[in-house]
């Protein structure tokens, strides 16, 4: 069955591949990876149709880059994939292996949406904790580890589902807000420091290096800038220990690719999770789900 699916994939892609470029666009778009080839997905003025709106897969396009698609009405070159043609090609790359297909969401919004006071007060928090939580939990019981980083601990939920999960672990986690690190020492969870993650040095005892490193919602846009979360990853990087693991997640879209990833010496092993790539947008659906090991 597998054989003939790719088979079909195949000859469709290349079917579409055969027609005329013509001018996609919409109301904001998200490029879809899988292996060479690139798609546009979003909200996309349709000539041939009245409904137009969403489409999972609106367009097959040749190297474009996410710098081309930003802001909410963009406009690319590409050639149109038919709704009929669109259910297939959903329903096939939704069930590839996480590590083949990637969405990169493009820069659309600057503005801070997430409020990070008190993180376990916030309307985004049970978000964390029934869908994000679970998945780093799953994900670290596929590998050995002995010492974890949390940088941007929050109230501490994680370090605690994880002490609970690997009693054996030593956790260690920092948090630039007084409240959350108060909040999380209530709960006598230990190793916790107050502070900003791009001086990790100031924060971490002597030559302290890591198994894992965790950036649960931090390296994420409305919540970071690009520039800090640049910042916060190199310096924090030195920490892990050559063949550790990191992993990206998060609320809001991330600022790293799976090719910005590759450069810091990140091999990765997940970047997305392929079923929830095409569920509806207006309900929360986590998407983006990198994890790696350090070479």
């Amino acid at each position: 069955m597998k054989a003939k699916e790719d088979q079909t994939f195949a000859t469709l892609v290349a079917k579409i591949g055969e027609r005329e470029i013509e001018t996609i666009t919409g109301q904001w778009f998200n490029l879809v990876l899988f292996r060479h080839y690139r798609f546009i997905q979003g909200h996309i003025i349709d000539h041939r149709s009245k409904d137009g709106g969403f489409r999972s897969l609106a367009a097959l396009v040749h190297d474009v880059s996410p710098d081309a698609i930003e802001g909410f009405w963009p406009e690319v070159k590409g050639r149109a994939i038919r709704k009929r043609e669109e259910s297939f090609l959903r329903n096939y790359l939704a069930a590839q292996n996480e590590n083949d297909v990637e969405l990169i969401i493009p820069l659309r919004n600057i503005a801070r949406a997430v409020d990070w006071d008190r993180f376990d007060e916030s309307r985004e928090f049970p978000i964390y904790v029934r869908h994000i939580y679970p998945l780093v939990l799953s994900t670290l019981r596929n590998f050995k580890f002995r010492r974890v980083l949390d940088v941007g601990c929050g109230t501490g939920d994680l370090i605690e589902a994880i002490l609970a999960s690997f009693p054996y672990a030593e956790c260690h986690g920092f948090d630039i807000n007084p409240d959350n690190i108060d909040a999380a020492r209530e709960k006598g969870i230990p190793n916790l420091n107050v502070g900003d993650a791009e001086y990790p040095d100031e924060l971490l005892p002597g030559k302290m290096t890591f198994d894992v490193l965790l950036f649960c919602g931090l390296l994420n846009r409305q919540v970071t800038d690009r520039e800090k979360a640049s910042g916060i990853l190199a310096k924090c990087l030195p920490r892990l220990e050559k063949g550790g693991h990191i992993i990206i997640t998060g609320y809001s879209s991330c600022h790293f690719s799976a090719s910005d990833l590759e450069s810091l010496g990140i091999t990765l092993y997940r970047k997305s999770l392929p079923g929830n790539l095409f569920k509806d947008y207006s309900r929360y659906h986590l998407r983006q789900f990198y994890a790696g090991q350090k070479t």
